[in-house]
């Protein structure tokens, strides 16, 4: 875990980097969402709702190998929500985060999720809070992602588990069914 919420950098982070690149998949889910990037502080991303939405979220830089997802409200303070050590996990992480508002434009059901630490997806662990944060694990493996809060981390890391296994395309289909399928089979998480 120490390795994704790493605050003190080395040299490393003062040499210039490549801006963050989202998918073209992610941009256009994003807008979908009314929400729309700019690059920012030297290549960080920023999501900015054009619907007026007081939220914006930033995706910066943690080092050479890390990612934070922020958000940040009215006070402008930023908040950290998710480090991540790819940016394809952000990604989906990013497509449910926007999918409540597109369900909502289109007019379908909220998604009822179990968000228990019993409902984590087969083959991944999270762990007990260290430092503020719960790390997602694949069993055996290194960490995928972390979250602060007792609760909040639950929240975010176990839906995280699962999407983590499946496609974007089947991401997006699932978001946009109302049942929730293929990600979701009579209200539980299905099976990958």
């Amino acid at each position: 875990m120490r390795n994704l919420i790493r605050v003190g950098e080395s040299d490393e982070a003062a040499r210039p980097q490549a801006p963050i690149a989202l998918s073209a998949a992610c941009i256009g889910w994003a807008r979908s969402a009314h929400y729309i990037t700019e690059p920012v502080d030297g290549g960080d991303v920023q999501l900015r709702s054009e619907a007026g939405a007081p939220s914006r979220y930033f995706i910066r830089r943690r080092g050479t190998d890390r990612l934070a997802l922020t958000e940040s409200g009215d006070d402008a303070e930023e908040h950290p929500r998710l480090f991540v050590a790819e940016i394809a996990v952000l990604e989906k992480h990013l497509f449910a985060l926007f999918a409540d508002d597109i369900r909502d434009d289109l007019d379908l059901p909220f998604l009822e999720m179990d968000r228990s630490i019993d409902a984590i997806a087969a083959g991944y662990q999270v762990s007990d809070i260290e430092r503020g944060y719960r790390t997602l694990t694949r069993r055996g493996g290194a960490p995928v992602a972390a979250a602060p809060d007792p609760t909040l981390s639950l929240l975010t890391l176990v839906p995280l588990s699962h999407y983590i296994q499946w496609s974007i395309a089947d991401l997006k289909r699932s978001f946009l069914n109302p049942a929730g399928t293929p990600l979701f089979h009579r209200g539980r998480y299905a099976a990958r």
